[in-house]
């Protein structure tokens, strides 16, 4: 399995986790968004919080209905 294979699975594993349990990877992506944030000093925010909306948006979109 070559490592395309490999990141391909991965990413399947990562949406299928956020159709599912859009709450928790929101939560996850929130923390993510602080910590790189403080990571890079701040210098970044824009399009840390950019990337993180767009991410939320995507989730939201592709988030699996409860019954």
């Amino acid at each position: 399995m070559g490592l395309f294979d490999e990141l391909k699975g991965m990413a399947d594993a990562v949406e299928k986790a956020a159709s599912e349990h859009p709450d928790q990877v929101k939560a996850a992506l929130a923390k993510l968004e602080g910590v790189i944030d403080d990571q890079t000093g701040g210098s970044h925010h824009d399009q840390i919080a950019q990337a993180a909306a767009k991410a939320e948006e995507y989730i939201d979109k592709n988030a699996t209905p409860k019954p």
